[in-house]
């Protein structure tokens, strides 16, 4: 493989783009390629063959001044001008670079940076000045960003600016000062001293949003969000996800490792926070809390621009998270395009994972609340791990199948690992993921988040593209591509670049232009692309695990000349790595496809990643070839592999289980001084005794199992004290009671039902319980006159709370009774459940009983019913029958007048039975009864209106079936609005007659 870079400047003419245009909706060019934050690039016009076939490398290296934590954005200028790379950088300067060259076209410098000092924070230094990726609108050719800075008395202010991409110059309502108190809490104000906006900037729908956090947690400090106009400058939004009384009230920030605002749809953003803050009290989207700690929010864009908070995911143990520093807002929120992920109950789908190292699963249209889920636990559509904790994001491709690509900066004695899984579909139909490899090498605390290049969907072209970093200083970092399929569970590095010291959580540019762009700590922005040719040619090297003060055995390191060329140097970027002796005495000469060999040596003198690299001097230029390693202490070192052990939601009564690993990444044994373990309704088995030893290299795992005896949250730890240190690992868990399923009505008669015509009846499942229940029988009736007209498939699941509605249909084919059954049992231990149907079909007279339309109380149809003829007793209604007129099928309609806007139920029954011309009844079996006596009615139909104040008019072949209202004679019932307590109202008897 090819591990090369060059800084000679190169020039190549390539076809003008819209840069960082994404896969997904976006209203720019921002973050991590589109607002669903899946890094993916589908027209970068970088192929697999160019990175593997030795002609891609850097391009140019341009001096910027300050620290750049920004993602470079490439943007095209209107009317066919330049495209420019646009750069920010910590000591409040804006450049817009050639991206084929790297030559300014210009430069602004915004104020004089913040310094972290004035409020003793060290995470960025010397200054905090532009840090969050910012936004390019391409319609009006203009970059927002935020930067802080001081005012005129040496307070600190943040700002939105807005520049013009061609010239730089700010636009009219820029910049504006993001200040005041918060919508949703007027008595909050935005403290700009100790908040730092970190992630990158959204644009929505002509509003630009930025989000902000704490600085090293100095109070006062929260999440708040602000939005500003994009045309005007005028603050739209300030709202704030920890509003309180109590100035101590700290938490709950949104920094996200500088991954930006998600958004999946218009008018909507999504994001995660920090610790602080968190709920305590199960809720759902119908109960959102008003603090926001440990969580994935959702919000709303109102008609009046502020924002609103309609839906949330906490995980269970948020509260332990905080005691763990494991934040979940390390992580963001990425959406998965529902053009390739998703199924039929959960289209739209997004992934997060925080510290804690579980990679969450979410429906995005219903997040999941707080304890929800089974047990108190979490609902969401799967949770794995934990893998190790996660600062930034996922990446994704939906080529192949779908891949979610997750680079983690814990989980391994010394560092990470970039994981990588596949999106599939389980048996029953919903959406997962699975484990499906990783990459080889350990990534350091610092690794950035990945982007991916591709050729649409193209099956193979893909490439997934990080930032390595050995460790938090960025010193010796890489660029490296790997392809983005594993083979046997690993995934395959094609190309990696030395490219000096990286910042924390770097993220490459990407234009579509076939170049990424890449700044750096130490203040250059890096330019790689194709064709390059190198002056010569070497494959990076890989060193085992080395203990400090030792030196591993030496790798060859072969040079291979592209070109008559004249080597004069060979150097190493760093002490750790050692150079011996050339094979050809420097200076040299070599022609084109001679080889120089070196050997090298890895001599640590750190723990964890090293990173380096050998640059050779040529009288054609420099390469450089990246070097990494790991080092071991020589002492004993323990370490847990993960924040903590989430055990998830249980019943009382049953057990949960699962592991927490501790292992010596030291070079000598390691010896156990003492053992505390979590006391009940936790135990621990296989932890080691006081005295043991835990060899080099070894680990140690031990089962932790939960069995509740009570509902509730619970947390504990396990902790390992030795000679190479304490270890305390959290678990938690959480118990809530069984589940129930109750059935409303487990006997549903319909009645007599005139043959060939339907009626339908409903009933419900609630799980009024504590945990959920899973429906594993459900044979409803199907084939005969009953029939299921609603699905309850196998294998659902019926939440605490959720109630399930089901209907059946009866349809009598002859004379008689019929009986169906639905057969249902679920998990909950109440058995098997026999909803019966019950109904009995009867034949329609064969002759009319009369010719007339007189109604039963002798009053014609055609006359005015007054609501005094027609009530069973006094009250004030809320509708008065008018008149029912009936001419033919086609025609028949009823006309009333509504008092009150409420909703009317009407049941039609047709009679059945009469009288023949000897005086006997039909259909009755007693000769004696008088002529009411020989009608039976049965009911064809039913049906609802939605009541309007004033007359109503009905036609009844809108409201029943044509089929149905076959000539005969039939009488109208209604039954007002329920909650009004109103009676039966019989309103009239009618004939129906075939059209003429």
């Amino acid at each position: 493989m090819r591990r090369i870079s060059r800084g000679l400047l190169v020039a190549l003419v390539v076809v003008g783009s819209l840069g960082c245009a994404g896969a997904a909706l976006a209203d720019g060019i921002t973050n991590g390629g589109d607002d669903l934050r899946t890094g993916w690039y589908p027209n970068a016009q970088i192929t697999p063959e160019v990175v593997k076939g030795g002609s891609f490398g850097q391009l140019w290296s341009a001096n910027v001044t300050g620290q750049v934590y920004a993602q470079p954005l490439v943007a095209t200028n209107p009317g066919g001008s330049p495209e420019s790379v646009i750069v920010t950088t910590e000591e409040d300067n804006v450049y817009a670079l050639n991206p084929n060259t790297g030559a300014q076209q210009w430069t602004d410098s915004l104020g004089t940076p913040w310094n972290p000092a004035d409020i003793g924070c060290a995470d960025i230094q010397p200054y905090r000045g532009s840090t969050s990726t910012p936004v390019i609108d391409p319609t009006t050719n203009t970059v927002y960003l935020t930067h802080k800075t001081y005012d005129g008395t040496g307070d600190a202010e943040w700002f939105m600016d807005a520049l013009n991409i061609s010239t730089g110059a700010e636009q009219p309502g820029f910049p504006r000062q993001l200040s005041g108190n918060a919508d949703n809490f007027p008595s909050q104000a935005f403290d700009a001293q100790t908040e730092d906006q970190r992630p990158g900037l959204l644009l929505m729908n002509g509003v630009v949003y930025a989000a902000f956090g704490g600085n090293c947690d100095t109070a006062p400090w929260q999440g708040w969000i602000f939005g500003v106009s994009a045309s005007s400058g005028q603050i739209t939004a300030r709202w704030s996800d920890n509003p309180s009384e109590d100035p101590a009230d700290d938490g709950a920030g949104i920094w996200q490792s500088g991954v930006g605002l998600t958004s999946d749809g218009p008018n909507t953003l999504l994001f995660v926070t920090g610790n602080g803050g968190s709920p305590t009290v199960p809720a759902s989207a119908s109960s959102i809390p008003d603090s926001f700690g440990e969580s994935v929010a959702r919000l709303d864009v109102g008609t009046n621009g502020k924002l609103t908070p309609v839906d949330f995911f906490a995980p269970f143990d948020d509260t332990a998270l905080d005691a763990w520093d494991a934040d979940f807002g390390a992580g963001a929120v990425v959406g998965l395009p529902p053009a390739y992920f998703g199924t039929t109950a959960t289209p739209d789908l997004g992934v997060v994972v925080g510290k804690e190292g579980y990679l969450y699963l979410l429906n995005l249209q219903n997040l999941g609340g707080f304890e929800q889920g089974p047990g108190g636990g979490d609902d969401v559509v799967q949770r794995l791990g934990p893998f190790g904790g996660v600062w930034g994001r996922a990446g994704v491709w939906p080529g192949d199948g779908g891949y979610i690509y997750v680079p983690t900066s814990t989980g391994e004695s010394n560092g990470g690992l970039f994981d990588v899984y596949k999106y599939g579909v389980t048996g029953s139909g919903a959406a997962s993921l699975s484990a499906a490899g990783s990459a080889a090498d350990t990534f350091g605390w610092g690794s950035g988040s990945p982007v991916i290049t591709s050729d649409g969907t193209a099956s193979g072209s893909a490439l997934v593209w990080m930032v390595w970093s050995a460790n938090r200083t960025g010193s010796d970092a890489q660029l490296q591509a790997y392809s983005a399929v594993p083979v046997n569970g690993i995934l395959q590095q094609v190309y990696d670049a030395a490219i000096g010291t990286s910042t924390n959580y770097s993220t490459p540019g990407v234009g579509n232009n076939g170049k990424l762009y890449v700044g750096t700590r130490d203040g250059k922005v890096l330019a790689f692309g194709s064709p390059v040719t190198e002056p010569v040619d070497g494959s990076s090297l890989t060193f085992p695990a080395t203990p400090m003060g030792s030196t591993s055995s030496p790798q060859t390191l072969t040079l291979t000349a592209n070109e008559p060329v004249q080597i004069t140097g060979i150097s190493s970027s760093s002490t750790q790595f050692t150079l011996g002796t050339p094979s050809t005495t420097l200076p040299a000469a070599v022609g084109t496809g001679g080889d120089i060999s070196i050997p090298v040596s890895f001599s640590p003198s750190e723990i964890g990643p090293v990173g380096g690299d050998v640059t050779v001097t040529t009288d054609a230029g420099t390469v450089s070839i990246p070097l990494s390693g790991t080092g071991e202490t020589t002492s004993p070192d323990l370490i847990g592999n993960q924040a903590g052990l989430s055990l998830g939601g249980t019943t009382v009564g049953d057990t949960l289980s699962g592991t927490v690993t501790f292992t010596n990444a030291g070079d000598a044994p390691l010896t156990i001084h003492g053992v505390t373990l979590p006391a009940a309704p936790f135990t621990a088995v296989g932890a080691p005794a006081v005295g043991d030893q835990i060899q080099p290299n070894q680990s140690v795992t031990v089962e932790v199992n939960f069995t509740p005896t009570a509902v509730g949250q619970f947390s504990d730890a396990v902790e390992l004290d030795s000679d190479g240190g304490d270890v305390s690992i959290g678990v938690a868990g959480s118990a809530s009671l069984p589940g129930v399923l109750q059935i409303s009505s487990e006997n549903n008669a319909f009645g007599d039902i005139a043959v060939g015509t339907t009626m339908t009846e409903s009933f419900t499942l609630t799980n009024s319980g504590g945990s959920a229940v899973t429906v594993n029988k459900s044979k409803p009736p199907f084939g005969g006159e009953f029939t299921a007209t609603s699905s309850l498939p196998e294998g659902t699941t019926v939440n605490p709370g959720q109630t399930l509605t089901e209907t059946v249909q009866f349809t009598p084919t002859a004379d008689g009774a019929a009986t169906g059954v639905w057969q249902i049992t679920g998990n909950d231990g109440s058995g098997l459940h026999q909803v019966e149907f019950t109904g009995t079909g009867v034949t329609p007279p064969v002759t009319p009983i009369a010719t007339t339309t007189t109604a039963t109380t002798g009053i014609s149809a055609t006359t005015p019913i007054t609501v005094a003829q027609v009530v069973e007793k006094p009250r004030t209604p809320m509708i008065s029958p008018s008149v029912l007129r009936t001419t033919t099928i086609a025609s028949a309609y009823i006309t009333y007048a509504a008092l009150l806007k409420a909703t009317s139920y009407f049941t039609l029954e047709r009679a059945v039975g009469g009288r023949r011309n000897d005086g006997r009844c039909v259909g009755v079996t007693t000769r004696n009864e008088r002529l009411a006596s020989c009608v039976r009615w049965v009911i064809v139909a039913k049906f609802v209106h939605a009541d309007t104040v004033g007359v109503n008019r009905l036609r009844l072949v809108k409201m029943v079936s044509r089929t149905r209202l076959r000539p005969g004679t039939y009488r109208l019932r209604s039954m007002l609005d329920d909650s009004e307590g109103a009676p039966s109202m019989f309103l009239t008897q009618l004939n129906i007659k075939r059209p003429a």
